[in-house]
């Protein structure tokens, strides 16, 4: 029987990004992560979800906008995946038209790259809410502080991080949660086995910095919260 949502519980939530960034994959992690599908595919193994196309499986690029479903908790999220090429980015814009708000994936080591100044374009040209997510941080020459300062410079984005990793390359290790400041650690390889602890000592004082930022621009968009933050609560 299919499960009815009313719309205010309905999203639907582009991801947007350059070639191999990982949109995909990434896809591919949050129908996993939510129960959709039961085993993860891989594009480079012409397996995953979304890339249904006997080109997309051959080539490992996604050619066309495709659109799934997934549940959390009590509500519908429809996710369209869009493609990085450039020669494919019309289908991006057609899928920005529908979109309440997209996930823009970037490149670890590599930040912004020319498609994604693309589609970011195109996304401020429909008003597409955005929230950045760096992918790949497991990945040699991996650095996450130059991704967020590529999106300042390049895509004069106000970009206010409200998480930092711990680590990178072979030695990222989980993340730190600048809302709930906690460390996460990725115990496994799927992500699934994640224990929450204090942040590392070596780390308090840059999530304290990053925590601080978070709630300065946060305050700048509530009076409440900036009254609060003025006031040092």
């Amino acid at each position: 029987m299919v499960r009815e949502y009313p719309l205010e519980k309905s999203r639907n939530i582009g991801i947007m990004a350059h070639i191999d960034a990982g949109k995909t994959t990434c896809t591919e992690r949050i129908l996993y992560y939510t129960g959709r599908i039961h085993k993860v595919g891989e594009t480079h193994e012409g397996a995953s979800q979304m890339d249904w196309m006997e080109q997309e499986q051959e080539r490992g690029i996604t050619i066309t906008s495709a659109a799934t479903t997934c549940y959390w908790k009590s509500n519908r999220i429809n996710i369209i995946d869009t493609p990085g090429h450039v020669d494919f980015t019309v289908e991006v814009e057609r899928s920005l038209r529908v979109l309440d708000g997209s996930v823009a994936i970037f490149d670890a080591k590599n930040g912004v790259e020319p498609q994604s100044e693309t589609v970011w374009r195109q996304a401020d040209k429909y008003n597409v809410p955005r929230i950045c997510f760096v992918n790949k941080m497991d990945k040699t020459g991996a650095n996450f502080y130059y991704s967020v300062n590529t999106m300042v410079e390049r895509l004069k984005a106000n970009v206010v991080p409200i998480q930092i990793p711990i680590g990178a390359s072979d030695d990222f290790t989980g993340i730190i949660d600048l809302v709930e400041m906690n460390a996460r650690i990725y115990k496994d390889e799927l992500g699934q086995d994640i224990e929450v602890t204090e942040i590392p000592d070596d780390y308090k004082e840059k999530a304290e910095e990053y925590r601080e930022k978070l709630l300065e621009s946060v305050a700048d968009h509530n009076d409440k919260l900036l009254e609060k933050f003025l006031e040092g609560e």
